[in-house]
């Protein structure tokens, strides 16, 4: 037998549909254990931000010299007394109440999120198209965290009481989301914090987990 003749015995040894399909399976159960530990981070990391405060304002005035300090969490805001003072001075120029605003959210935040991270944990085992829908609430939970906190500071500030009685004085406004803002005589300090971006961090985990499954989705081989 000449070595010309054993050549494409060796080479359909190597191009073996089946060898093809079982390197396939090999590669596509690795890709799934990445996506199974980066989704369990996911929902670790989103149920952890449950504890830790996701917005905070600082509101300075020449009767505040310290500043009065409010942390904003998915379910409650702290602290009280400094919630209290703020309420007080927004009386004055007719802002509805901090504990007024969000109140249903924060009453379904916390079993929301847990519903939210057990579908991103739980995503690995559904078929298709349901796995990438049942990921994508943990990626786009920040921004609609972000957006319905806007959405109360424009409400707040552009449904001022016309009886207060500084209410002549304040025209409508939007409160800033970050960054620092001037009210009157009031300064405001806004900023994200740790819940926060301990949020936006699940939801690249999970994105990252959705892009590695659809590239190994392109990548296979046809049957």
């Amino acid at each position: 037998m000449s070595l010309s003749s054993a050549q494409p015995i060796n080479n359909a040894r190597v191009d073996k549909p089946g060898g093809q399909r079982w390197a396939h399976l090999m590669a596509r159960g690795r890709v799934a254990w990445v996506q199974i530990v980066l989704l369990l981070g996911a929902a670790g990391l989103l149920i952890g931000s449950i504890f830790f405060s996701y917005w905070q304002i600082i509101l300075r005035a020449p009767q505040y010299p310290r500043g009065l300090t409010v942390d904003v969490y998915v379910n409650r805001l702290e602290d009280m007394r400094s919630v209290r003072e703020v309420d007080g001075l927004n009386h004055y120029i007719g802002m509805i109440k901090l504990t007024d605003a969000a109140s249903i959210e924060r009453a379904i935040s916390v079993y929301a999120i847990l519903l939210i991270a057990l579908l991103a944990a739980a995503s690995t085992f559904l078929p298709g198209i349901w796995r990438t829908l049942a990921r994508l609430p943990v990626i786009v939970y920040p921004l609609v965290f972000a957006v319905d906190l806007f959405g109360w500071l424009y409400y707040a500030g552009h449904s001022l009481d016309e009886t207060a009685a500084l209410s002549s004085s304040i025209k409508e406004f939007t409160p800033r989301i970050f960054g620092t803002g001037v009210i009157g005589q009031f300064q405001t300090e806004a900023s994200f914090q740790i819940g926060f971006w301990l949020a936006i961090l699940a939801a690249l985990l999970a994105l990252v987990a959705v892009l590695a499954d659809w590239r190994a989705k392109r990548h296979a081989p046809v049957s």
